[in-house]
């Protein structure tokens, strides 16, 4: 049979009110709840008579007949198995539960972070207050610049004295560690100083649990955290998925404070706009929406395909829209020197913009 389109889910939970919350909260995300039990009985019954196992699972304490024994059983599915408890006490029984959510985006977060969790060891919120301000560069479309201003405003960052860790999400074409003449950041146990208040990371396919986990305590490190999240198509599947290389964007939908979405403002820069704030539109983050119009010439007479750019950026809800300029020669200077636009000629446009982009950030 078939893997359904949709990612699918089922719930087992007593309370009303809260079951109520979790199945209209995974509707709005796009996910097909195939069954809301109201007891063991029947979650066990549809369960028999259902072909392919659901993608997750969300199951209350204090669901009639639960079984911790066949609950146990389950885990060998390959389900995601969510158990909110009711009552403190239950902890002594399900250690592993989690406290319901109030929030739809705290409950998105807890399933969307557990793609590398299979089962039910699912960790707790972190109860800190986090330092770290998480800014994440993405890309509409290839070659739109999210690497290079990702680069760049971690650098202008570590100029305020400010502790910054840059991050390389981009698990298709991993580039900071080439541009930047650096070696080992895709092999190192943890992040590497690079240069003056700036220490990197490259995520790999191996090293993915670890980062992920480092990026979870590096919010309590750092004072800014810039992650380069590579291009992002199909966000919704990305986000329903299961696949390492979306566990970057996964994690910063959850806990970035800012994503600026990079593009050109040309006929298909402005295309990949449109799909990308509709799938936004779609998908709850908690990150606000910045677009930065890359290689834009200032000061130029407005074309209509920046008009358009500006349309398509505010069906998101765009915090702002923010302007990168061209300047190839700058550009290729600091690439062949392997360095930071500062590093190459503080006093070109290029990085004089960059640095007022920084300040866009909180301080």
């Amino acid at each position: 049979m078939a893997k359904p389109e949709h990612a699918t889910a089922i719930t087992a939970i007593h309370g009303a009110d809260f079951e109520s919350f979790a199945a209209s909260t995974l509707f709005s995300q796009g996910w097909s709840v195939l069954h809301r039990a109201l007891d063991w009985s029947s979650l066990q019954q549809f369960l028999k008579e259902l072909a392919t196992p659901p993608d997750v699972l969300l199951i209350s304490t204090d669901l009639e007949g639960l079984d911790r024994k066949a609950l146990d059983q389950m885990s060998t599915w390959g389900t995601r198995i969510f158990v909110f408890r009711k009552r403190q006490d239950d902890l002594q029984q399900y250690p592993d539960s989690l406290p319901e959510p109030t929030l739809a985006l705290e409950l998105i977060g807890m399933i969307r972070g557990s793609m590398r969790k299979p089962m039910l060891v699912i960790s707790e919120q972190i109860s800190d207050q986090p330092r770290a301000y998480v800014l994440a560069v993405a890309g509409a479309h290839a070659s739109s610049g999210c690497t290079s201003l990702s680069i760049n405003i971690a650098t202008e960052l570590s100029l305020m004295s400010k502790r910054v860790l840059l991050i390389d999400g981009n698990s298709t074409a991993p580039a900071i560690a080439i541009l930047l003449g650096q070696q080992g950041l895709n092999s190192a146990k943890s992040y590497q100083k690079i240069s003056h208040n700036v220490w990197a990371l490259e995520v790999t396919q191996e090293n993915i649990t670890q980062s992920v986990a480092l990026l979870d305590s590096a919010t309590m490190e750092f004072d800014y955290i810039v992650i380069d999240a590579g291009v992002v198509t199909d966000l919704a599947q990305i986000l329903r998925g299961q696949r390492w290389t979306g566990e970057v964007l996964v994690w910063i939908t959850s806990h970035a404070d800012e994503l600026w979405v990079v593009s050109k403002s040309n006929r298909l820069g402005v295309e990949r706009v449109r799909t990308l704030s509709h799938a936004l539109v779609q998908n709850s983050i908690k990150p606000t929406i910045t677009f930065v119009q890359s290689m834009s010439a200032l000061g130029k007479k407005t074309t209509i395909h920046d008009q358009a750019f500006a349309t398509a950026a505010a069906a998101a809800s765009t915090k702002k829209i923010l302007h990168y300029p061209f300047d190839s020669r700058s550009i290729l200077a600091a690439e062949q020197e392997s360095v930071s636009l500062y590093e190459s000629n503080e006093r070109t446009l290029l990085r004089k913009s960059v640095a007022t982009l920084a300040g866009e950030l909180r301080g």
